[in-house]
């Protein structure tokens, strides 16, 4: 075993515990409990990744497992949330919880051309963003839902919103998400953000959402 992947896997562990920013400070200042457990529990997961695994992508999987063990999925999908946001803040996606859940809102408008499923590729730096998140926190489920306006026949709406959930989740499997945390499935016209009457509710309307759910 690699002594230096070990002890950078501890190092990185302890560094997603160490942050000094809300929630894992109490009203004092000072680190809290949920933080301390974080610490302990990513620690330990690096390590047992690394037995396991045997390389950093191990220690990377094994601190996000520990890391939710130690925090619970509440903070846990709040440091998720965070560090989407932060990677995502210059772009057109949307990052909001609903619920328990994390939610992103990707518009159709700058994700897909017109009648098609194929992601643009102006819009692979985001896509790479929210992956290597995913990446990063493992214990979730994804799923990708696709809508679209009630422009065109039902049965038209309905496939190709299949398509384009199906193109992202695809994407994001190539770099490097696990296809047992991710499902996708189209909605069509249903459940629409907007009116349909105008064009500006249109294409809100148009949009690929990524659910981030806790894996049980």
């Amino acid at each position: 075993m690699n002594n230096k992947k070990i002890i950078s896997g501890l190092l990185l562990a302890l560094t997603l515990a160490g942050c000094t920013s809300s929630p894992f400070l109490d009203e004092t200042g000072s680190v809290n409990s949920k933080t301390k457990g974080t610490a302990g529990g990513a620690a330990a997961g690096a390590l047992l990744g690394q037995i396991i695994g045997k390389d950093t992508k191990g220690t990377l999987i094994g601190a996000g497992i520990g890391a939710l063990a130690g925090l619970g999925w509440g903070a846990y999908r709040d440091r998720q949330e965070q560090e989407l946001r932060e990677r995502l803040k210059n772009t057109e996606v949307e990052v909001n919880q609903k619920g328990e859940n994390l939610n992103l809102s990707l518009p159709g408008g700058v994700t897909f051309a017109t009648d098609s499923a194929k992601i643009v590729p102006s819009f692979y730096g985001p896509l790479n963003s929210i992956a290597t998140v995913l990446v990063n926190y493992p214990e979730t489920r994804v799923i990708v839902n696709g809508y679209t306006d009630n422009t065109g026949s039902d049965e038209y709406n309905l496939t190709l919103s299949e398509k384009r959930a199906a193109s992202v989740r695809n994407y994001l499997i190539q770099q490097g998400v696990s296809s047992r945390r991710i499902s996708s499935i189209g909605y069509g016209e249903e459940y629409p953000r907007a009116t349909n009457s105008t064009a500006s509710g249109r294409a809100q309307n148009r949009r690929v959402e990524i659910e981030i759910l806790p894996m049980q």
